[in-house]
């Protein structure tokens, strides 16, 4: 088991659980921690596809700065250098 899941299913199984115990039959215990748990696992499948999506984006964006900031700063040093009459 990954950490990640751990910590959803420590944070999430209280409340799980005092729903699950809310109902007398056992076959509908078992349906719905089933389905709660179905839920959760959609649930962190989505935002852990939305942190990759970020982190990528995140990526591709800072590649793009960090090529915009050599670029002005190579085009700031040619501006330098023409002020000082370029040799």
């Amino acid at each position: 088991m990954s950490f990640s899941r751990w910590r959803v299913l420590t944070a999430y199984l209280p409340g799980i659980s005092s729903i699950v115990n809310s109902f007398q039959s056992p076959e509908v215990q078992l349906a719905v921690y089933q389905s709660l748990i179905k839920a959760l696992d959609e649930k962190t499948k989505a935002e852990d596809a939305q942190v990759v999506d970020k982190s990528n984006s995140y990526s591709a964006h800072s590649k793009t700065n960090a090529v915009y900031e050599v670029v002005s700063i190579a085009h700031d040093s040619e501006l330098a250098c023409d002020t000082d009459h370029r040799i």
